[in-house]
């Protein structure tokens, strides 16, 4: 699911710049709490698009692939802030550099909408950014928080905020981030446990929402 390793250096190098030059201006002064670079390291178990979905499409990256192969994830004082950096010059040059390696972007801000507990960035770890898209965004929040528990109990979770874009980002209507210490304190339950089809995938089908959850590392 990858993208080429001489593409994907080259792309998170220039993530790492804007990150950089953000978290040299983090404070009152701008809003900025805190920039964050991900490189994509596995695609866990999801659920294909709503039939009423597949039109439009998830983002592809430049391998081809329905992936977000890397993330500069930009924590904001406020909504407000959050908006201005995505209208910024520094954002729009970072966009434009990346497409010019012929890689596809999605870029966007948003609101957190629902908790478990705030998402640590200090320290490695398994992070993942679930990209849904439903027919109803309430839908969504309701599986959402339907199926939460079950991950509470399975895989020991204890932190994750739900994102919902203030414009349209590439037919996503949520996007869940949440982090575990390491790789086996999840996969397993996604690959080995019936419930994990039989409740959670079910209950996403039920909410006409699908998953496209892919796991991440801290880049650097």
């Amino acid at each position: 699911m990858a993208l080429p390793r001489a593409r994907r250096r080259t792309l998170l190098s220039l993530l790492h710049a804007t990150a950089e030059e953000l978290r040299t201006q983090t404070g009152s002064r701008t809003g900025v709490e805190r920039a964050d670079v991900f490189r994509a390291v596995l695609r866990p178990p999801g659920r294909d698009r709503p039939p009423a979905q597949r039109t439009t499409g998830p983002v592809r990256n430049a391998a081809g692939g329905d992936v977000l192969d890397t993330v500069l994830l930009v924590q904001t004082r406020d909504p407000a802030v959050a908006a201005a950096q995505l209208r910024s010059s520094r954002i729009s040059a970072l966009q434009t550099r990346l497409e010019g390696t012929g890689a596809s972007t999605l870029v966007f801000a948003g609101t957190n909408v629902r908790r478990i507990g705030d998402v640590g960035h200090d320290r490695q770890g398994i992070f993942l950014f679930n990209y849904f898209s439903a027919e109803d965004t309430e839908e969504n929040l309701h599986a959402w928080q339907y199926t939460a528990g079950w991950f509470q109990q399975q895989t020991g979770l204890d932190n994750s905020t739900v994102l919902h874009p203030m414009e349209p980002a590439g037919g996503y209507s949520l996007i869940n981030h949440c982090r575990w210490d390491h790789l086996r304190d999840v996969l397993p339950a996604l690959i080995l446990r019936p419930s994990f089809r039989r409740f959670v995938l079910r209950t996403f089908t039920e909410h006409r929402t699908a998953a496209h959850p892919v796991l991440y590392r801290l880049d650097g």
